[in-house]
């Protein structure tokens, strides 16, 4: 039973129906045999031809390297013996035409008009070599009985062979109808996917683009065959060709950055991934000849990381110092100015609650108040007394204002302070006028 399904379909298809028919045409010709008194021989030949025989050929497919090649070509076996067994029944015309019309029918269905023909010419070798060795003999004698059996399994070997190419052209349209339905996914998501998405060959030229680059380059950049980096900046076309060799060499898929001038002249930066498709190795030792190309645009990204590394700088190059807080008062940042003022370094304060850093010089329900005017007005401003790490009080000027999400609760807080009349801040805040 395991042999049997792991065998391709065709195989079990064909066997099944062979070992259906075969066993019917026993009954059949068996009829006739009894009707004409055969001897035993004739009994155990006709016992091993359609009730041995095709579990053998069975055996014969799967051990062979080439399971449906074998299985085609045991198609004209059948044929042959039975050709041999028209002549030996003295063609018989519903038998002849029963044996002959089944093998060709099968023949021609699994391969093709030519397969037909050639079935039919097998059943003339074998009933010629039969006939060679027996005598040629003209027997037209089966009774009414047999001839009906005969028409009767004519009539359900058509039906069942027509059933077998009704399944399968059902599952031959269920596929394809799937395969449509795929198609029509890829293309809805290939049309409103937002990154750019590609296929490439070895030297780095277009295969195929998705809709999505409609929107940044024009279609001339775009069309089949044209060098797929040749709008990128020149630093990085280069790059870009060498990953494609390396991918399409190795198979290993890898990211770097491109930068693409679009259709309006803009300069856009992306995120690229190139990969090779799963499974389509080609040849030892020759290259991919496809590659997929994915791209995300992080153009706006990259400018918000650049607002926010020059926003660092500004914050670090103030002389007041920025305490950044959560809600509860963890502490998530602070500024150089911050260290310089308290003595108090990064590594000290961010992590830690602000509470730790008040010093007890004012009571904590003096703070109490300074947060209720925060949360009713969103922000206070005033005065204070503080202590530095080394133990020196002095006198600072703070600011507390609360950051609040839509839903106007309060995410952050933001406090600055610097110390009242330190010559330092008046230096780092002092504008020379002409």
């Amino acid at each position: 039973m395991k042999l049997f399904t792991q065998a391709p379909r065709l195989v079990r298809t064909i066997y099944a129906v062979r070992t259906g028919a075969f066993a019917y045409c026993f009954f059949a010709l068996g009829l006739l045999l009894w009707e004409r008194a055969a001897s035993p021989v004739a009994w155990a030949l006709l016992a091993a031809q359609f009730l041995v025989y095709p579990h053998l050929l069975y055996l014969r497919v799967l051990r062979s390297g080439q399971p449906r090649k074998a299985e085609l070509d045991n198609l004209f076996i059948d044929s042959t013996l039975c050709g041999a067994w028209c002549a030996y029944f003295g063609f018989e015309p519903a038998v002849t035409y029963g044996l002959v019309a089944a093998t060709m029918l099968n023949a021609t269905v699994n391969r093709g008009m030519g397969g037909g023909l050639l079935s039919l010419g097998f059943s003339l070798v074998g009933a010629l070599a039969f006939a060679a060795v027996a005598g040629p003999r003209y027997a037209p004698e089966a009774s009414d009985l047999v001839n009906a059996a005969v028409i009767f399994g004519i009539l359900a070997y058509t039906c069942a062979v027509g059933y077998v190419v009704y399944r399968q052209n059902r599952r031959l349209r269920d596929a394809r109808d799937k395969l449509k339905a795929s198609e029509e996914r890829y293309r809805l998501i290939a049309e409103n996917v937002a990154d750019l998405i590609g296929m490439v060959d070895h030297n780095g030229c277009w295969l195929y683009t998705s809709p999505s680059y409609d929107r940044v380059l024009e279609r001339a950049d775009l069309e089949v065959g044209v060098d797929a980096f040749r709008r990128a900046h020149p630093d990085d076309a280069g790059l870009a060709r060498m990953v494609v060799g390396r991918v399409a060499s190795t198979g290993r898929s890898r990211e770097f950055a491109l930068r693409l001038v679009d259709r309006e002249g803009r300069m856009r930066q992306y995120k690229t991934r190139i990969q090779a498709f799963a499974g389509d190795e080609g040849a030892v030792g020759a290259p991919r000849e496809r590659l997929i190309v994915a791209s995300q645009d992080v153009t706006d990204l990259r400018a918000s990381e650049e607002r926010l590394v020059l926003q660092a700088h500004a914050l670090e190059g103030m002389t007041e110092a920025i305490v950044i807080t959560l809600a509860d008062g963890t502490i998530l940042s602070v500024n150089r100015a911050f260290s310089d003022i308290t003595g108090y370094q990064r590594d000290d304060a961010e992590g830690q609650s602000e509470k730790s850093f008040r010093n007890a010089l004012q009571p904590e329900a003096h703070y109490d108040e300074i947060y209720a005017a925060v949360e009713r007005d969103g922000h206070w401003s005033g005065t204070l007394w503080s202590r530095r790490k080394n133990g020196a009080v002095y006198r600072e000027w703070r600011s507390i204002r609360s950051i609040r999400d839509r839903d106007g609760a309060t995410t952050h807080y933001v406090i600055v302070f610097y110390e009242v009349g330190s010559p330092r801040h008046y230096i780092g805040n002092f504008v020379a006028r002409p």
